[in-house]
């Protein structure tokens, strides 16, 4: 396993570029469970990040709504079926989004008033079901196929016109050989001549460039730039200078994104990667 920070990024960090972080802004989107503590929550707030608040059931502590309203964009994960209480509860953080399954999309969550609205959808997308998530008028969709099946040219077509932002992860996709890393697409710049990839490394894109491939059948393909797909990194570890000079340089607008867990190492590395873009645009903006 590399050290580095980003997986994709330290295969482009021989590309050419400036070699200071300086951005006018970011997206760091932070996947956080609602046992962290509301001080802690509080303290990954800041001008880029996007929260994504895991939840095992739909009640969550008054301070971990005063510390979700913080955040510039939050999803909170909800179930069926939603009570008073909650739709009360909301009302702590009225900017704070709804992050819903595809597979209970529908109901009664209109009670909560205007709001973003998150979609995952796992498996594959039907035209019934894609009209309905249609209807939530959603800001950001998922979509998730278990198998290469799953991931057809129909499909496509469903995700392509539902509204919002798509982003599309292949990192749960298994075949008749198990998981298809080597068919993943890498970035075009990870494989012109001057910046040759290794061949052991395409295991590590699996979990970097997953969300930004397309696999049909047992070939694989890039989906054409109109389709307006998200492009979102998956980070560990922390910051890394060079890396990340390396990764904007390339991909400008680029979303990255970091799981958070409840120990306090955990923590301390989503504050320092908050902190590092945070210093990127203070920097950008002189």
């Amino acid at each position: 396993m590399m050290p580095a920070a980003l997986v994709v990024a330290a295969m482009l960090a021989q590309s050419p570029g400036p070699r200071a972080l300086a951005l006018s802004g970011y997206r760091l989107h932070l996947r956080v469970s609602e046992s962290v503590a509301p001080e802690r929550l509080r303290a990954l707030a800041a001008s880029g990040t996007v929260l994504w608040l895991r939840t095992r059931s739909n009640m969550l502590r008054d301070s971990t709504m005063d510390a979700v309203a913080r955040f510039p964009e939050a999803y909170i994960e909800l179930r069926p079926p939603l009570r008073d209480a909650q739709v009360q509860q909301f009302r702590h953080a009225p900017r704070a989004g709804v992050w819903l399954d595809a597979a209970v999309a529908t109901g009664d969550w209109y009670r909560l008033g205007p709001r973003p609205v998150a979609v995952d959808i796992r498996g594959g997308l039907e035209t019934e079901q894609a009209t309905r998530i249609a209807a939530l008028r959603p800001k950001r969709v998922t979509w998730m196929p278990r198998t290469r099946e799953e991931a057809t040219l129909a499909a496509w077509g469903e995700l392509v016109w539902l509204p919002g932002v798509k982003v599309v992860d292949l990192s749960q996709v298994v075949g008749p050989k198990g998981p298809p890393e080597a068919a993943l697409v890498a970035p075009e710049a990870a494989r012109t001549a001057a910046s040759p990839v290794p061949a052991e490394w395409w295991a590590g894109l699996r979990g970097a460039w997953a969300k930004v491939a397309w696999l049909e059948g047992q070939g694989a393909a890039r989906p054409p730039p109109s389709w307006g797909l998200g492009r979102r990194v998956r980070v560990q570890g922390l910051p890394d200078d060079e890396a990340l000079v390396a990764l904007f340089s390339q991909t400008p607008g680029v979303e990255l994104e970091l799981d958070v867990s409840d120990d306090a190492q955990s923590l301390e590395t989503a504050r320092a990667w908050v902190e590092r873009l945070e210093a990127a645009v203070r920097g950008g903006a002189r």
